[in-house]
């Protein structure tokens, strides 16, 4: 007589465990294929459960990529304000811009926002509320950053800092680098400047 196979038992699993999971199949089917091939179906198949389970915890396709984008941006947060302890912080958030592992999703949720209209007004928010926490982090590291604020605010800063960086990571991890060498080059150059500029308000 064959012995039929004992059923396998049900893991059980903390709630925000099972959140973590489903968002970080998300991520990795977003960087691997594209968001376009983040359906909730698909996310049940590959974690092996079934699409109730994802739906209790994100009942349409735009929660899920809401929360993976909040927890993207949260993260970039936490890993800038950790390197802006440096002695030259504004080198530290270059460094930290234009090497971000997290290039290849940051374009895809660019991406997403202009072809899923219903979310993107959400994507744009959360980005520019991120955008605002990185001038703050700046600021609050390296005090006023410009010799004259109103030509150079830290908003301002951040956000060039933010978009070449992120430009030359993308391009890097495709193996395009044409510029890149002159580009870091220059933007080395800028920092030092700023920052001798800076010293002496920063001394007193």
């Amino acid at each position: 007589m064959e012995t039929k196979p004992e059923p396998k038992k049900r893991i059980r699993r903390d709630p925000e465990t099972t959140r973590g999971m489903i968002l970080d199949m998300t991520e990795k089917l977003m960087v691997a294929e594209g968001y376009a091939a983040v359906t909730t179906r698909r996310i049940a198949q590959e974690l092996g459960l079934n699409s109730a389970t994802i739906h209790y915890y994100y009942p349409a396709t735009d929660d899920l990529f809401i929360a993976l984008h909040g927890r993207m941006t949260d993260a970039q947060i936490e890993g800038l304000e950790a390197v802006l302890v440096s002695d030259e912080p504004l080198r530290a958030f270059w460094d930290f811009q234009s090497n971000w592992a997290q290039t290849a999703l940051g374009v895809e949720f660019v991406a997403l926002a202009n072809h899923r209209k219903t979310i993107g007004d959400v994507i744009a928010g959360a980005a520019d509320a991120a955008r605002d926490r990185q001038s703050d982090c700046l600021d609050k590291a390296f005090g006023n950053l410009s010799a004259d604020p109103a030509i150079l605010p830290p908003i301002a800063l951040a956000t060039i800092l933010v978009g070449v960086g992120r430009l030359l990571a993308n391009e890097e991890r495709v193996g395009i680098t044409r510029g890149h060498a002159e580009t870091r080059a220059f933007i080395d150059w800028a920092l030092g400047y700023l920052t001798q500029l800076q010293q002496p308000a920063r001394d007193n």
